[in-house]
């Protein structure tokens, strides 16, 4: 089980509408008629026509920036959950975040479509993909401010882990062995989507200061991908995801 997985699994059941309220506005309406739509075809395993209808209530039909901020949230669980496609995750959760205070209320405006909180859920995404030990700190503290719990408990878990490993690399490394294993069917997790979401992070930010991997590392990285990558095609058959980069550059060759 991942790093936040048991406060979120089950925990995202929409209503379809607000319970004795209804919508503001037809927009609204809409917005979440389609996160609905795009919740059938993710469990129908159609995992790009979920996306094509998240992405569509994002361009369409968000009245303000806190709709904005939740239509970046609802792409950045798919990309990073479902279709492990971590740079886009990063990037989602990112800029739901940036819309700030509007986002927060609208988040928790509506908890009856997302239960356990939509800005909560980007701050532990954009946590779970940033790029060094400072950054998903931040986000942490955020988090612990508003939140408290899970946060507090990771900022603690982390801190221990920098000091023995100050290359934030190694902590997002660990993080992805938390949802499989090549070692035995019995420590495999079978969650294939995060780990590969993390996984092309560290592909993709191999030489970036807090990663600096050798090469060893990023071919051992690299196999795990390609492994894991087969083993979520079985079990999910509509894969859509971001090409992984191996250039000479990248493999330092």
């Amino acid at each position: 089980m991942g790093l936040f997985d048991r406060f979120r699994k089950n925990t995202t059941q929409p209503s379809g509408r607000r319970t004795g309220l209804g919508y503001g506005n037809p927009e609204e309406e809409k917005f979440w008629q389609l996160y609905v739509e795009s919740l059938h075809f993710k469990d129908q395993g159609k995992l790009k026509s979920a996306l094509e209808k998240r992405e569509e209530a994002r361009a369409k039909y968000c009245p303000n920036p806190g709709y904005e901020g939740m239509a970046c949230h609802n792409l950045a669980i798919l990309t990073m959950y479902h279709l492990g496609m971590g740079q886009a995750a990063a990037k989602y959760a990112r800029e739901s975040l940036a819309f700030g205070d509007d986002y927060y209320r609208c988040s928790q405006e509506h908890m009856n479509e997302l239960r356990f909180g939509a800005h909560l859920e980007s701050l532990q995404t954009a946590m779970m993909t940033a790029a060094s030990y400072d950054e998903a700190m931040e986000n942490g503290r955020q988090g612990a401010e508003l939140y408290g719990g899970i946060f507090e408990t990771k900022i603690k878990e982390m801190n221990e882990f920098r000091t023995e490993y100050p290359r934030y690399s190694d902590y997002q490394r660990q993080t992805s062995l938390l949802y499989y294993s090549r070692v035995s069917a019995e420590l495999d997790q079978g969650d294939y989507a995060p780990a590969m979401s993390l996984l092309q992070l560290l592909l993709d930010r191999a030489e970036e200061p807090a990663y600096d991997l050798s090469y060893e590392e990023y071919v051992d990285i690299l196999d795990d991908y390609g492994t894991i990558s087969v083993m979520y095609l079985m079990k999910k058959p509509a894969f859509s995801a971001e090409p992984v980069k191996t250039s000479r550059r990248n493999l330092r060759l």
